[in-house]
């Protein structure tokens, strides 16, 4: 950004010099020089503590390692690559044959225990019989009604679902594969859409005017020549670099340690989707105030947000 504004500035200075065809000499090259130093760097300062921007922004989002609640064979896999889908809906099948039966068995011992149970009860009303048999048929029914849910779980859970609205990629399962409970084998990766979240990371210098609610703008180097109006949401209140970790170690101040950026959440007020921008695609945003003398300064930060995003064009392979 501040080479087009020496660039600007020197084109500037040249129409100025033939337009009014003032001579080139030590006098009139040091007055342009000296006064394009204090103009650009008054503005550049001004812009920078006011209108700061960030070429450390991007959308994060979080995914999800699909791992079965139980073991078993695949047999059918739902899902599609990178095909959008809504929560509840189904990834992939299990045979469920093991599960099944077991539910089947603790449902027949569950009708004959409380079966036995009444029994038990009428006998107690006629002929007197033993109390600790109606209290021993009675856990009988409590443990099979417990294992019954955990049964119908494990059953339900050879239908693995979506856990939220999203898609899934990476999918490293096919009909026939073992699906094991490891969570460190997750047999596909899902993408989840909901948590998509645009961070940009700014110096620590101008946090005072980093307010939500300010208004913002966004360019990405995969769409060149195009800006997008956005507005700040939160200025995220802890940065990763002052983080402790619980440690046998004591912890020591160094002088390494980098100052780090504030990561701060912008919202794009424009509809993304027909552009077809992968999550996570590269960006530059800009924070804008409305200071009462530099809040004008910020019409000049807007053209060259825009010279930029057309510099895109000029980037080759």
């Amino acid at each position: 950004m501040e080479l087009l504004m020496i660039l600007t500035y020197i084109t500037l200075c040249w129409i100025i010099f033939k337009i009014f065809r003032i001579t080139v000499n030590k006098w009139s090259m040091t007055t342009a020089i000296l006064g394009g130093i204090a103009m650009i760097g008054t503005t550049l300062m001004g812009m920078a503590y006011y209108h700061p921007a960030s070429i450390s922004a991007r959308t994060y989002f979080v995914t999800t390692g699909i791992v079965p609640n139980v073991r078993g064979k695949v047999i059918e896999v739902s899902a599609k690559p990178n095909e959008n889908i809504k929560k509840g809906d189904i990834l992939f099948k299990l045979e469920d044959t093991p599960y099944r039966a077991k539910v089947d068995d603790i449902i027949a011992q569950l009708e004959f225990a409380k079966a036995r149970l009444e029994d038990t009860i009428e006998l107690r009303k006629v002929a007197g019989g033993s109390k600790f048999d109606v209290h021993e048929y009675r856990k009988q029914v409590g443990s099979l009604t417990a294992q019954l849910v955990g049964a119908n779980f494990d059953l339900d859970s050879c239908i693995v679902r979506a856990p939220s609205n999203g898609y899934v990629t990476h999918i490293r399962v096919r009909p026939g594969q073992m699906a094991v409970t490891i969570p460190a084998l997750p047999v596909m990766t899902f993408v989840n859409t909901d948590s998509a979240t645009f961070i940009a990371g700014f110096g620590q210098e101008p946090l005072s005017n980093l307010k939500p609610g300010n208004y913002a703008e966004v360019i990405f180097p995969a769409l060149p020549g195009k800006s997008f109006q956005a507005h700040v949401v939160r200025v995220l209140p802890a940065m990763a670099e002052g983080e402790l970790i619980a440690g046998r170690n004591m912890y020591t101040i160094r002088r390494g340690l980098p100052a780090g950026q504030i990561p701060v959440i912008i919202k794009i007020d424009v509809d993304m989707t027909e552009y077809n921008l992968p999550l996570g695609a590269d960006a530059v945003a800009v924070s804008y105030t409305d200071h009462v003398v530099w809040g004008h300064v910020a019409i000049v930060r807007k053209i060259l947000f825009r010279m930029q995003s057309w510099q895109n064009f000029l980037h080759f392979h």
